[in-house]
């Protein structure tokens, strides 16, 4: 699989990274992976926000910890909200914390009235790896950009439900067996294997590694 860019972050230098991954006006951004996914969300957005910024999951996001950003709990509210310039973050509370996916059209109705959208694609329960049911990542088809997000601070550690989301699936995906270590090689079939991080990508697709 070939991918556009491999960017390793510098953690000043977000707003860099933003200029680095080609996010502009009419950027529809999904972001995928494990170990960071909302933490880079939110690092984006805040580089972004004198324009109209609207963060959203297609999965499950926890609501945003930015100062000053615009948050709708409801489809209701989300339909009825009014972009402006800054950060917004619209979605359904599921009642457990996090803001659930509004309905795929409500969504895409809603995305061209802003300049830059943020999308969560994907779950890892906090875990940072994993492997990929059928259904996942949820990648909406008018994306600009898929960015796959890998953290390397727990390589090494062992191939548990501990560290992994979907274990088996990762274990098919990586060849290794439940309690093995997780090498490099295995982070790499992760990411570049069909049934991986990238399989149902849109877009340009990168790697940012944390």
């Amino acid at each position: 699989m070939m991918l556009d860019k491999i960017s390793r972050i510098d953690s000043n230098d977000f707003c860099g990274l933003s200029t680095l991954l080609n996010i502009t006006n009419g950027s529809v951004v999904s972001v995928v992976g494990c170990g960071g996914k909302t933490s880079l969300i939110n690092q984006l957005a805040r580089c972004n926000a004198d324009k109209k910024v609207l963060i959203s999951p297609t999965t499950k996001i926890f609501p945003m910890t930015l100062p000053d950003v615009t948050q709708c709990y409801t489809v209701e509210e989300s339909i009825k909200h009014k972009s402006h310039q800054g950060v917004q973050c619209l979605g359904q509370m599921n009642g457990k914390g996090k803001l659930e996916a509004l309905p795929e059209q409500v969504l895409a109705d809603l995305i061209p009235q802003y300049d830059i959208v943020l999308l969560e694609a994907d779950g890892s329960r906090s875990l940072p790896f994993k492997g990929w049911t059928d259904n996942e990542p949820v990648v909406p088809m008018y994306s600009t950009h898929t960015i796959g997000v890998v953290s390397l601070d727990s390589l090494g550690c062992r191939a548990t439900e501990d560290n992994v989301h979907n274990l088996r699936e990762f274990l098919l995906l990586t060849g290794l067996k439940e309690g093995n270590i997780i090498t490099q090689d295995a982070v790499d079939a992760m990411i570049y294997s069909p049934n991986g991080m990238f399989k149902n990508a849109v877009g340009a697709k990168y790697v940012v590694v944390r």
